[in-house]
């Protein structure tokens, strides 16, 4: 089941092994929640995460546009080699700012 806190300012959705359309719910909820803020400053942390679909994928594209209309954003932080593989190959990586971990994502938002 995803997770979420705040680090100061940032929200941080920390996911689980899979995300994938049967597991989705968890995820999806989280993300809906902290959406309805104003600018969104979010912090996705895929350290667990082993597995991803496109479902996956789109909720993560659909949120970050969500974000960026209202004037926030998501930051990746620490994908393994192979979710980074699948960002690179779909070519996500290029849609969102990637980190080594939680704390160098979330201290992104105040540069």
């Amino acid at each position: 089941m995803a997770q979420s806190y705040k680090q100061g300012s940032v929200d941080v959705i920390q996911l689980e092994e899979r995300l994938t359309i049967e597991g989705l719910q968890s995820a999806t909820g989280m993300f809906e929640l902290i959406l309805k803020e104003r600018m969104p400053q979010v912090v996705v942390d895929l350290r667990r995460v082993k597995l991803i679909d496109s479902a996956g994928l789109e909720l993560l594209c659909d949120s970050q546009q969500r974000c960026l209309r209202q004037g926030g954003a998501i930051r990746l932080a620490a994908a393994g080699p192979l979710l980074r593989d699948v960002l690179r190959v779909t070519g996500l990586d290029q849609e969102f700012s990637m980190h080594a971990d939680v704390s160098s994502a979330a201290g992104a938002f105040a540069l």
